[in-house]
């Protein structure tokens, strides 16, 4: 069973098993790439796009990062998480 994150488009497999919280296909599920929950659609048939196998090889074999590539992309994730910060709830 694949399932499609709403925030991030991200499509990964689900376990299939008791689910409390649902409404038809809908399911209360947390997506691993971008660690968001919500309701997801559970009966997908996009290809699956997570992990990115492609993408953690290409890591792997790439030189160690310069203190300031590291920098940059600390930074870069912290405003990320300044922007998808707007989408939590403020409870």
């Amino acid at each position: 069973m694949r399932a499609k994150c709403p925030k991030c488009s991200a499509v990964f497999d689900v376990k299939l098993g008791v689910s409390l919280v649902h409404i038809g296909p809908y399911r209360y599920t947390k997506c691993p790439a971008c660690g968001k929950s919500g309701m997801m659609n559970n009966f997908v048939n996009d290809p699956i796009t997570w992990p990115p196998e492609e993408a953690q090889t290409a890591e792997q074999n790439t030189a160690p990062l310069s203190d300031e590539e590291i920098q940059k992309r600390a930074e870069n994730l912290k405003k990320k998480r300044i922007e998808e910060s707007k989408y939590d709830n403020p409870e």
